[in-house]
């Protein structure tokens, strides 16, 4: 009798377990899908990947590397659409990016939008 008990009990606190995984798998995929982050920076150096120095953030502070997809919407001042190319170096923009950041050194993270300012 006491092994059946004993087995429920540990069957019991797997399923408790397992229950309290999913919550919080939940919580991390309703946090992704919130709102995005943003940073104002200056271009330090344009390449494959964009350096640049946060001058105005919530939660960043220094160097960042910023990875630029093709797809990414780059604007200017004014709003309309520009190219990558018409960044320069000097340049202060604004960098909406997902909130994922990498523990590298510089941090990088993942552009959503940027514009310049």
């Amino acid at each position: 009798m006491k092994k059946i008990l004993t087995f429920i009990l540990l069957l019991s606190l797997c399923c408790l377990a397992a229950a309290g995984c999913d919550e919080e798998k939940n919580e991390n995929t309703n946090e992704q899908q919130g709102d995005s982050f943003e940073m104002t920076a200056t271009v330090m150096e344009l390449g494959e990947k964009i350096s640049v120095n946060v001058t105005a953030s919530e939660y960043a502070e220094g160097q960042y590397l910023v990875n630029v997809a093709d797809t990414v919407e780059i604007l200017n001042a004014e709003g309309e659409k520009i190219k990558r190319a018409d960044l320069a170096v000097g340049d202060t923009v604004k960098i909406w990016y997902t909130g994922q950041v990498t523990m590298s050194i510089p941090p990088q993270i993942i552009a959503l939008k940027i514009q310049k300012q």
